[in-house]
């Protein structure tokens, strides 16, 4: 029942296309907005009404205070590193009560960071906006050989949000690389954590292939982000992040 009434409150609190289709080849679309629909169904309006008080209040919580607007950004950027760099401590507390360990490496793509966040009070609005994907996070144990593969990718991409380890770029190369302040090892192998869209081969990804292990944590990374800064603000803490030349070109 919730969910119909949700879906009644997004048509009816914006502007929205309802596509009624009769079958897979046919279908007519009926724009909804106040000149096909001048007069508001008061009825709806009363079933709606506390439904979308309540998901307001809900959206409109503030969850943490930050000290800085934040962007991502390529190599590296304030939202990048602000994101990875609290999946990974986040993400580790679940992996720890999971298999009694933790990962090195936190890896997101650019393209699942949606939008900035603001100076200010962000929200869970915010988040949502930010992350509006349903994914989850894994924890991925691969291979040297695998984990060099990732570092190449992410050179080739320009860089990606990446928390845990640095590395150079040159020629589109990862050259030189740390992983925990620790000079890269091709014969180690690491457990990085990541997105189970990444993890499944999303945006070409082919180094998560035959992975020595594969941890599911069975929690939303946007949950993860909204316990973090509810956690951080209980601690009387506000959001910043910085630069911190995780990811850098040669000169």
């Amino acid at each position: 029942v919730f969910a119909l009434v949700f879906c009644g409150v997004i048509l009816y609190s914006c502007s929205h296309q309802l596509i009624l289709q009769d079958d897979k080849t046919t279908g007519s679309v009926i724009v909804v907005d106040t000149v096909n629909v001048p007069v508001a169904d008061s009825t709806s309006i009363n079933i709606i009404s506390p439904y979308k008080k309540q998901l307001d209040e809900q959206m409109n919580e503030i969850l943490a205070y930050s000290e800085i607007s934040m962007k991502k950004n390529l190599p590296e950027g304030l939202l990048n590193n602000f994101i990875t760099d609290l999946v990974l401590k986040q993400g580790n507390l679940y992996l720890k009560k999971l298999i009694n360990d933790t990962a090195s490496i936190c890896l997101l793509n650019s393209g699942g960071l949606r939008c900035d966040l603001p100076k200010g009070s962000i929200t869970v609005r915010n988040i949502f906006e930010l992350m509006p994907f349903e994914n989850e996070l894994i924890a991925v144990k691969v291979s040297g050989k695998n984990a060099k593969k990732m570092f190449n990718f992410i050179a080739k991409k320009g860089g990606m949000p990446l928390s845990g380890a640095a590395m150079s770029i040159r020629s589109d190369t990862a050259d030189y690389i740390s992983v925990c302040n620790n000079a890269f090892d091709s014969s180690k192998s690491y457990t990085i954590i990541t997105s189970d869209y990444l993890a499944l081969g999303g945006d070409d990804i082919t180094f998560f292939d035959s992975p020595l292990s594969y941890f599911p944590m069975n929690v939303k990374v946007r949950d993860i982000i909204i316990e973090y800064l509810r956690a951080l603000t209980a601690k009387g803490l506000t959001v910043n992040s910085k630069l911190d030349k995780r990811i850098y070109y040669e000169k």
